[in-house]
């Protein structure tokens, strides 16, 4: 079956429990891609192939696939690195060396997140940076993304805050539903520990 619209996602779907849902595990770097093929929980195979170029895949993606049928994408946890500079003058430094590196990044709340590279944790440390090391479930793809155009600029609180002017669309869901049963990884299980100054 070839899927080319999306539903909504699964946090926006009312009476959940009346659905028969499949789930298909994807990579974070799955949804990026407008064409992909996937195996469900189930054992079927589908073809996604988005046909508005305004549609994105997200974790919690579902799509319809038959009367009161989903099929529901979860996003596999990735080992990623987290970096929240001190000051604005770190953040220059670690903007320098993410744009050098070519890395595609999220950046939210003042957090910098990449996926895990040994050449850039090495590098970190190198310019002493702390970080940690977290295994996470993105939601959104990463982008690359010009920080030089994440103006930050730090308050009598300390926090720093982001104003990204890239013209990008953020799809987050602002809230998060329990439902009474779990569909594989889709709820987010966050195992950081720190490792500032450790590869």
């Amino acid at each position: 079956m070839i899927l080319t619209e999306v539903y909504r996602n699964i946090d926006d779907i009312p009476n959940l429990d009346s659905y028969h849902i499949e789930v298909a595990e994807v990579k974070s770097d799955d949804l990026m891609k407008s064409i992909l093929r996937v195996t469900s929980d189930h054992g079927n195979d589908y073809g996604i192939r988005l046909e508005d170029e305004s549609q994105v895949l997200e974790n919690g993606t579902a799509f319809l696939v038959g009367d009161k049928r989903l099929l529901v994408l979860s996003v596999i946890s990735d080992q990623v690195i987290e970096v929240t500079p001190k000051d604005i003058d770190q953040m220059g430094v670690v903007a320098h060396l993410l744009g050098n590196l070519h890395k595609p990044i999220q950046v939210k709340d003042g957090t910098i997140t990449l996926l895990f590279d040994k050449v850039v944790a090495q590098t970190l440390d190198q310019q002493h940076v702390s970080y940690q090391v977290a295994k996470k479930q993105l939601d959104h793809p990463m982008e690359y993304v010009n920080l030089s155009h994440v103006h930050s600029h730090e308050h009598g609180d300390g926090h720093m805050h982001d104003h990204e002017h890239n013209h990008e669309h953020n799809h987050e869901h602002p809230h998060e539903h329990d439902h009474p049963h779990d569909h594989g990884q889709l709820r987010e299980h966050n195992h950081s520990h720190d490792c500032e100054n450790s590869v």
